[in-house]
């Protein structure tokens, strides 16, 4: 042994080379006359990328991509608070400068000078950490910013600076997860990918094995649950990591997508979505098996109550009397939880093709966010957000393509305080952007001719309710101007109308759902007939436009008109405490004059804050979503449910 070390030793002398030997997962060094064996390290950590293979994985160009556009979404920022507009920061940095809606910036000061003890030269300055701020909204030279964390005792003021590091990035870098894309290992794509992003020189990576070993929770966490507030907190505090980095390669038609979502792990917000396309030759998909597609979502339950059929405990119409007419229900026996629980009281929801992409989107609006998610079956995938305020209610939140561009557009309207502002938000470079605003003003979609959607707008009076006549608005290339009144009946509110043909050859209805739960159908000369259940139709809450459904039914002449509904639920005084309540839908007919019940959702425990309809692709065809708060005991805090069921 001794004699062929020696002669190893004197053969690398003498050729002057560095021979490195993996064994196993120790590399072996071998310098001249020495030999170390080097403790196994993780390759995250801001280390170059190793040599390029001769061999390119197929992946490579797409995590090349996604890289490029991460790094550019995180631009050395530097500037400066220049002033407060209530508890809100403005700074000195916009557009212009990369700075983008949801942004976080460290705050700082510098501090006094320190010196070299003997030549006494100045050497620099000590910055003090001040607290965090995000940004709401963006200009092409300044931008709007929420204080999101202040340093004990130390106030914020103007002149702090702000900044987004400019060192390396540290981001938490859990392994890609690979679906159902064949010849693919989560191995391959994750070494790309790394490779990739310490290539642009601005991110340090804390990859898998490094992550898992700084949890204290279970370490058999999957990757979507790094993205708990509770892991996020850990990762920032264990590793200074500043976000979290969770990628998926999926199979699609034309081959394959490679989705990385970054989270703070400052707020566990949501910061963007990069995506690129793998290129069909990469990526085929894999056989389903003999067994059918996987359910990979929530397990399948059967929710409580009637699943088909139309209940009788209440009457049917307003103009009494009549049974309804006996009809299959549309309804599937099951339905399920759509995607997790979200925490906190949602409060709007919406449906549409924001990318045009031929597949829809799902919007969440709570108190200070607007959501974006991909439906991918029974899950949700987070795509981005917009921030609000947090102290505005969200009255109107619905899609259409108002451009005629093939991308739908979201309609926001926002209610504090009796006062209202609307937004007209879009969906660029993979992120939603406000592209108009006006205040004082109510927008909706609706049809006034059963086709496409036209925006239509009310006017609001300070601290009023809408009224006056209702205008077209249309976009001119570069707002959206007013037009033409609909001719509406009078009285009619903007918020709760909804425009339909009921069938019959009569031409458009007025639908308007008013306070106290009671629906009801308008012609242009009046009111024709009411529907109210015993008032438990659910009207406006906190003043959002209560949602009026018109679905084709089994017989496209015949439309169904789904309405939410509440009853009470458990003893009263349980109900009095607890604020207890049980949902669900009603899907009605007009019947000669009058409106008739044809089927009913089951009942779900909960307040019902909005509902839609949504294709959640994968075979599994058109849903009803019913978005439900449940309140935490005594009526605090809460989680918030989509509960989906399959429309026949």
């Amino acid at each position: 042994m001794g004699c062929q070390q020696f002669s190893l030793s004197a053969l690398v002398s003498r050729v002057g080379l560095l021979i490195l030997f993996f064994a196993g997962s120790f590399p072996l060094v071998v310098w001249p006359n020495a030999v170390v064996l080097a403790q196994d390290r993780a390759p995250a950590r801001g280390r170059p990328p190793g040599p390029v293979r001769e061999k390119e994985s197929r992946y490579a160009e797409a995590t090349r991509v996604v890289a490029d556009r991460l790094a550019a979404a995180f631009p050395r920022v530097e500037g400066m608070i220049i002033g407060f507009e209530g508890d809100q920061v403005l700074i000195d940095r916009g557009t212009a400068n990369g700075v983008f809606q949801g942004m976080e910036l460290e705050v700082f000061r510098e501090g006094e000078e320190f010196k070299h003890p003997l030549t006494m030269e100045t050497l620099g300055r000590l910055d003090k950490d001040v607290g965090m701020l995000r940004v709401l909204q963006v200009r092409e030279r300044y931008a709007v910013a929420a204080i999101t964390r202040r340093v004990e005792k130390t106030e914020i003021r103007q002149g702090d600076q702000v900044r987004v590091s400019m060192a390396r990035m540290i981001v938490a870098f859990p392994n890609v997860e690979v679906e159902d894309v064949r010849d693919t290992n989560t191995r391959t794509v994750t070494k790309d990918f790394a490779a990739a992003l310490l290539r642009t020189g601005r991110f340090e990576l804390i990859e898998d094995r490094q992550l898992r070993s700084m949890v204290l929770a279970d370490k058999n966490l999957a990757a979507a649950e790094f993205a708990d507030p509770r892991v996020l907190k850990q990762l920032a505090e264990r590793g200074k990591a500043q976000a979290l980095l969770l990628c998926r390669l999926t199979p699609r038609e034309s081959g394959a997508s490679l989705d990385v979502q970054v989270f703070s792990t400052l707020t566990g917000n949501p910061l963007l979505l990069a995506s690129a396309e793998v290129k069909p030759a990469a990526a085929a998909h894999k056989r389903p098996s003999p067994a059918g597609p996987k359910d990979s979502g929530a397990p399948r339950s059967r929710p409580p109550g009637l699943a088909t059929g139309a209940s009788t405990e209440s009457p049917i119409s307003s103009h009494g009397g009549s049974a309804p007419r006996p009809a299959q229900s549309r309804l599937s026996s099951e339905g399920f939880r759509l995607g997790a629980e979200f925490d906190g009281p949602m409060q709007a929801l919406a449906v549409g093709d924001l990318d045009g992409d031929g597949t829809p989107e799902l919007l969440l609006a709570a108190a200070d966010r607007l959501l974006l998610h991909r439906i991918e079956g029974r899950r949700l995938h987070p795509l981005t957000e917009l921030a609000f305020n947090g102290k505005e209610t969200v009255v109107v939140l619905e899609t259409a393509d108002l451009t005629g561009d093939g991308l739908a557009e979201v309609i926001v309207g926002l209610s504090q305080k009796g006062r209202v502002r609307s937004l007209i938000v879009q969906l660029k470079d993979g992120r939603l952007a406000p592209v108009w605003e006006m205040p004082n003003l109510v927008l909706r979609a609706l049809s006034s001719d059963g086709t496409a959607a036209g925006l239509f707008g009310q006017e609001v009076p300070q601290a009023g309710r809408p009224s006056g006549p209702i205008h077209r608005y249309t976009w001119d290339g570069r707002s959206y101007a007013r037009g033409q009144t609909l001719d509406a009946p009078p009285g009619l509110p903007l918020l709760g109308l909804h425009l339909a043909d009921l069938g019959g050859g009569a031409g458009t209805r007025f639908l308007a759902l008013k306070e106290g739960g009671v629906l009801e159908v308008h012609s242009q000369s009046g009111k024709l007939a009411s529907y109210s259940d015993g008032g438990r139709l659910t009207a406006s809450r906190r003043g959002a436009s209560p949602r009026i459904l018109v679905e084709g039914g089994e017989d496209a002449a015949q439309p169904e008109i789904i309405v939410g509904q509440e009853e009470a639920s458990g003893p009263a005084m349980l109900r009095w405490i607890t604020r207890r309540k049980a949902v669900r839908l009603t899907a009605l007919r007009w019947n000669d004059a009058r409106l008739e019940r044809a089927w009913q959702t089951p009942l779900f425990e909960g307040t019902l804050a909005d509902y839609g309809v949504a294709d959640l692709g994968g075979g599994l065809g058109r849903h009803l979503l019913l978005l439900v708060v449940k309140e935490g005991r005594l009526g605090f805090g809460g989680k918030s449910e989509i509960q989906a069921i399959r429309l026949r």
